[in-house]
């Protein structure tokens, strides 16, 4: 019995034995039309040639000797030499195509005309033996200098009657030819006829051949794999009951009995598996619907395979059902988004939350996140949307912000007085102090005035919350926005030793600004580079365009700089960076600068080397663009507080 080995070896070699075949064949038949057709061109063919320009050479040479003859005055011996030297190449021609032409003879009868030929043009027959005076003897006495009167006169008549004899040998040579070449082609027609019979026949013969190894070989291989595809489709549809059974002892039983090991073992798999996944997919629903917060897993199709209660009745993410029928709009742009990106989403604060009204009608606020799901070869499988529910943190939140507020006014009326009445003790307006007196009331003003700092920068802070801080925007020269903020610090650089440098390109725009807020970011900036740069450093502050609708301020310092892992966190509210003494500040500063400057549709970033120093820089838009586009690029930039925009 053959194994699947032999059926192909079989098939493929009988095939291979054909190809053989023909190709031998047709290589035989090429190689005998190719004989035939050197012997046509290089016999018959050259002798053609060979006469043709024999007689082209004649007549070139009857032309030279017209002007020679004698028949009306005797040539001049520049004449003589003209003619010499037109003569000579053609005589060369005529005497290498004759010894050619001598040398090329295949038919019967063109050894006679050759002899003739070459006897009346040298006057030697094909020996080489001198027999008489030809043509090439008459012409060389014509040109010589040495021939005179009646003897040139003879000779040009000699040649005169010699070149018809010259001429006639040499077409007789080219007729030979042309005459053998009729009945030779009509040989290679049928040449070529019948190897292209012999060829047709091969083919029909190979083909037929082929036909037949490949349907005997075939049956006997693509029978069992037909099987086999049919039984693979059946497992594929589910019935892993399925038992193939082939008949034929070669490889593909082995097939089939591997085939049938691993349906078993699928069978056993299943029944295991199957109470294995319907345990897990249980646990996986009720530990989702136990979650306070709303809970789905959408598919790479955008349609949800998994949602808790929650998320059914506040936001209608449905099982079964496509994200867009959804209630809430944003929700499908955050899973096209996170889809597309293959990045998670994570909201950077209250601006992103969403509110909704639960049965009862209460408001809920909730806070969207959404995490692709991908495999190792980063290929989406879905994307996990988390609502979580922030109504009870947004409550503390607005608590909190009341709570600052309230303190903060309540405890600046009695720090008002405070720093009234240390002021007034100071100037010993209620009678002299001691040393040591103006210093205690000395160190208690400098605490009630960062205390004094503080609240404002609280109260700054919650009327930039509440929308109750507008910016007054107006186009305005960075040099001037540069200078009107730097002029106040020039005196405390200089007492710290400290060198102070402006810069602004020449082309840099006008920039839309609140001078008054903007103003408080430098001083906040300029403040921190003074703190933290020793005696001897250098400050930085300049300005140029960014590309767009954009102007770039920098504030670079050489001091001690910031440590990379506190690098982003820097403009949270009420974060110091480990180290820093209690005269830092309580770590409002930069968290205002950065409300500020995203109220301008700007942002802020710091790039810091620890030990060689900080720099911040911050965007603002050009005064180029209107108030609508302003806005429009506020809100198109990373999330912002809600600022009440006044333009005068």
């Amino acid at each position: 019995m053959f194994g699947l080995r032999q059926k192909l070896l079989l098939g493929f070699g009988g095939l291979l034995v054909i190809l053989l075949i023909v190709s031998g064949l047709g290589i035989a038949v090429l190689s005998r039309y190719r004989g035939a057709l050197d012997q046509f061109y290089f016999e018959n063919w050259r002798s053609v040639e060979y006469g043709q320009n024999m007689i082209d050479a004649l007549q070139h040479l009857k032309d030279t000797a017209d002007p020679i003859s004698g028949a009306t005055a005797e040539p001049t011996a520049a004449a003589l030499a003209s003619a010499q030297k037109s003569a000579e190449p053609w005589i060369k021609t005529f005497d290498d195509n004759c010894d050619s032409e001598d040398h090329n003879i295949t038919l019967n009868g063109e050894r006679e005309i050759a002899e003739a030929l070459t006897l009346s043009w040298s006057g030697k027959d094909l020996s080489g033996q001198k027999k008489t005076a030809g043509y090439r003897d008459e012409y060389s006495a014509l040109l010589s200098d040495q021939t005179t009167g009646a003897a040139r006169s003879a000779a040009f008549a000699e040649i005169t009657r010699l070149a018809p004899q010259v001429k006639q040998h040499a077409q007789d040579v080219i007729k030979l030819n042309f005459d053998n070449m009729h009945p030779f082609s009509d040989r290679v027609k049928a040449m070529a006829a019948d190897a292209t019979r012999l060829m047709i026949l091969l083919s029909v013969f190979g083909i037929g051949l082929a036909v037949l190894l490949t349907i005997i070989v075939g049956r006997g291989i693509l029978q069992p794999l037909t099987m086999l595809t049919q039984s693979f489709r059946e497992i594929e549809a589910g019935n892993l009951d399925l038992v193939v059974q082939v008949k034929s002892r070669d490889e593909l039983r082995q097939l089939a009995e591997a085939f049938n090991s691993m349906a078993a073992k699928l069978r056993e798999f299943r029944r295991t598996d199957r109470a294995k996944l319907v345990r897990t997919q249980r646990t996986t629903q009720l530990a989702v619907s136990s979650l306070p917060d709303a809970v789905a897993i959408v598919n790479p199709d955008g349609v949800i395979e998994l949602s808790n209660q929650r998320a059914q009745q506040l936001f209608r993410l449905l099982p079964e059902k496509p994200i867009s029928a959804s209630t809430d709009k944003r929700l499908v742009e955050l899973y096209r988004q996170v889809s597309s990106d293959r990045k998670a989403f994570e909201p950077r604060g209250y601006e992103s939350v969403i509110e909704v009204y639960d049965m009862q009608g209460t408001p809920r606020f909730f806070l969207p996140h959404a995490i692709p799901l991908v495999d190792s070869d980063n290929h989406l499988l879905g994307v996990t949307l988390v609502l979580a529910d922030v109504t009870n943190l947004r409550k503390l939140d607005e608590m909190k912000s009341g709570l600052l507020s309230v303190v903060s006014h309540e405890l600046k009326t009695p720090l008002t007085s405070i720093r009234m009445a240390a002021h007034l003790l100071l100037e010993e307006r209620v009678g002299p102090l001691t040393p040591k007196q103006m210093e205690l009331l000395t160190a208690s003003q400098e605490d009630a005035d960062r205390l004094h700092k503080i609240i404002e920068n609280l109260l700054d802070m919650g009327r930039m919350e509440s929308g109750r801080a507008p910016l007054d925007l107006k186009p305005a020269p960075a040099e001037k926005v540069i200078s009107e903020s730097v002029e106040p610090m020039h005196a405390a650089f200089r007492d710290h030793g400290i060198e102070l440098t402006t810069e602004v390109a020449a082309d840099t725009p006008m920039v839309q600004v609140d001078q008054t807020r903007i103003s408080h970011v430098f001083g906040n900036l300029l403040g921190n580079a003074l703190k933290f740069t020793p005696a001897g450093g250098h400050v930085r502050v300049a300005a140029a365009p960014a590309g767009g609708r954009f102007v770039k301020f920098t504030i670079s310092d050489n001091g001690c700089g910031i440590p990379r892992e506190y690098q982003q966190r820097v403009f949270e509210r009420f974060f110091r960076a480990p180290g820093q003494s209690s005269e830092a500040g309580a770590g409002l500063g930069l968290a205002i600068a950065r409300d500020i400057v995203e109220a301008h549709g700007g942002t802020i970033s710091v790039d810091s080397v620890p030990g060689e120093g900080s720099t911040f820089t911050f965007l603002l838009l050009s005064a180029e663009p209107s108030l609508p586009q302003v806005q429009s690029a506020r809100h198109q930039g990373e999330p912002s507080k809600e600022i009440e925009v006044v333009t005068t």
